[in-house]
């Protein structure tokens, strides 16, 4: 009876066992050139048309919601706060949803969306902030809260929260027309968020950006 070369069968397993550590590495590559990744993008001055129209020949970008932004004074009970406003696509840029309403009345009403942290940055006359327990009741039933938002010009309205955003966790934002219908004259779109396809891509993409003087997440 032929004996049996063990150290062949040992060379056979270790070859095969490289093969599949291949195949599975060249499988993780194709799937992360597939994905799409969201990428941050910030400035220090306005962007412009032109600067738009740059930003969409990055390669393996297949969309950006730019951001408009003004800052306002918001007042909710003995707490204020003053902050940067982000107008917003609702529907098209990338929140993680804690709570919403279904419908909304907007007309000329400010209807905000809150990052489930930000309350915690309101502070009352003497720079001190909510309590848990004031937040946790806040966030339950926000609905139900009365804000009054001012803009740099010192015009006030009175605004409803719309709905509880757990990521971005620490901003607030506004519909993109309704920034534009209610704070024109302030709001200024300095940032964005750019949709592009394959790892290599987004990598590619964050170097050009941050190379062009943006700040990038």
């Amino acid at each position: 009876m032929e004996k049996r070369n063990i150290y062949k069968d040992i060379v056979f397993i270790a070859v095969g066992c490289l093969l599949l550590i291949l195949a599975v590495r060249a499988g993780d590559f194709c799937i992360q050139q597939q994905r799409s990744y969201e990428i941050f993008l910030q400035s220090q001055s306005e962007l412009s048309e032109e600067i738009v129209k740059e930003i969409g020949k990055i390669e393996g970008l297949y969309g950006f919601s730019p951001i408009s932004s003004c800052n306002v004074k918001i007042r909710l009970q003995e707490y204020a706060l003053e902050t940067s406003l982000a107008g917003i696509d609702i529907g098209g840029y990338p929140l993680k949803w804690k709570t919403a309403q279904e419908e909304i009345s907007l007309a000329n009403t400010p209807i905000l969306f809150f990052g489930q942290e930000a309350f915690a940055a309101f502070t009352d006359n003497n720079g001190n902030g909510p309590g848990k327990s004031r937040i946790a009741e806040w966030v339950e039933k926000y609905q139900e809260l009365q804000l009054t938002v001012a803009d740099e010009h010192g015009r006030e309205r009175s605004a409803k929260i719309g709905g509880i955003v757990e990521e971005p966790s620490s901003g607030i934002y506004i519909g993109q027309s309704q920034m534009e219908g209610l704070y024109s004259a302030s709001a200024k779109t300095t940032g964005g968020c750019a949709k592009i396809q394959g790892e290599r891509n987004m990598q590619k993409a964050k170097e050009i950006l941050s190379g062009a003087g943006f700040q990038v997440e």
